[in-house]
């Protein structure tokens, strides 16, 4: 049986603050939830974006297309949670 467990928004947040305080080496607030602006609130920059991509699609297992990765999935940590959690139903 190998039936995936779907990941809570809560969980997607916490690993996305721990790839982005891991892998991308940026501090953030400890208490930055979902309205969280990416660039105006944490400072995360263009370059960023995209390294942040590639750990989304090694973290959680999923392939982000191109033509996919509208700047409004990047705006808050809880549009990027959405866009993860879209990512990993189109998965299923």
């Amino acid at each position: 049986m190998n039936e995936q467990v779907k990941m809570n928004r809560e969980e997607i947040l916490a690993a996305l603050k721990t790839i982005i305080v891991e892998n991308l080496e940026h501090s953030i607030p400890e208490d930055a939830g979902e309205d969280a602006k990416t660039l105006d609130d944490l400072n995360i920059d263009s370059i960023m974006m995209l390294q942040l991509i590639v750990y989304l699609e090694e973290t959680f297992n999923v392939n982000v297309p191109d033509e996919e990765v509208d700047p409004a999935y990047f705006e808050t940590l809880g549009s990027l949670v959405t866009f993860v959690e879209q990512l990993l139903d189109a998965k299923v």
